[in-house]
């Protein structure tokens, strides 16, 4: 006897994980940035992705969606024990845990862990103040062909200390998109 598992609903899920963490006040990305960041996993055909701080795991949710059509990954990593285990949880739920490497960790150590690794896209969603060291540890990580997503570059701009006299000093050029009223993100591509 075969018993047919029903797919589950990964947009409804998505839907409801964002308004629980609306209610609870979880930062996360807006859908909006969501589907942003979709689209480019779809036409840049990544194939190896880096997401600093992970929270409940909506982004990464939404990453793995695109990334396992073509059996790509997502390396994870986020900060807090709690984040972490719930964001564990919901890849289960969500049907994506086999895409996804999920790294209980501060990204300032786990990092450098990646020695024979590369990555083609990178996600940088992590302690504000500490974008600068995010992305100076990242840089030597990325394959030939790549490109970085900063968030919240102008909403938490204040924070981002050094961030933008880094990327002068190492004559990085990058462009600020306008995603939304409230999540505006840098690209930086090579």
């Amino acid at each position: 006897i075969f018993i047919l598992k029903e797919k589950m609903d990964r947009e409804k899920f998505l839907k409801n994980l964002k308004k629980y963490w609306l209610e609870n006040e979880i930062p996360n990305i807006s859908e909006t940035n969501a589907r942003f960041l979709r689209d480019l996993i779809k036409i840049w055909k990544v194939k190896n992705m880096l997401e600093i701080w992970t929270a409940n795991g909506f982004s990464a949710i939404n990453f793995a969606i695109e990334l396992e059509k073509n059996n790509w990954k997502l390396t994870t990593i986020e900060f807090s024990e709690n984040s972490h285990s719930i964001a564990k949880k919901n890849f289960l739920k969500a049907e994506v845990s086999e895409t996804i490497t999920a790294i209980w960790w501060n990204a300032l150590d786990e990092i450098p862990k990646f020695e024979d690794e590369s990555f083609d896209f990178i996600f940088i969603d992590g302690m504000k103040r500490r974008t600068v060291d995010f992305l100076r540890l990242s840089l030597p990580k990325l394959k030939k062909w790549w490109f970085i997503i900063l968030d919240d570059v102008i909403k938490f701009k204040q924070k981002m200390i050094w961030l933008y006299e880094f990327l002068e000093e190492k004559q990085i050029i990058f462009n600020v998109i306008p995603i939304d009223s409230d999540d505006w993100v840098m690209m930086i591509l090579k």
